[in-house]
């Protein structure tokens, strides 16, 4: 089976399948400044300030922003205090 597409910035895709329904992309190019982190699937960025950390929330299965990390499996090792 063979695919030919082309992903455009006008958001439209133009292709052709035989056999299968499904349309999978292999390759794909992103100009620099198109993307920020907050377009990623699995990254909530709300509430988002100067100062905030990244963590990951297992139960909402994401990563979140915040200032305060109150999780009791995150061990900080290393460093001088």
């Amino acid at each position: 089976m063979s695919i030919k597409a082309k992903v455009r910035n006008t958001g439209r895709l133009k292709g052709k399948a035989q056999a299968q329904q499904e349309i999978v992309a292999t390759t794909m190019k992103i100009q620099a400044g198109e993307l920020s982190l907050g377009d990623l699937s699995d990254v909530n960025v709300s509430g988002q300030q100067d100062g905030v950390l990244m963590i990951y929330d297992g139960t909402a299965g994401e990563y979140k922003v915040t200032t305060q990390i109150e999780n009791e499996n995150l061990n900080i090792i290393g460093g001088t205090y």
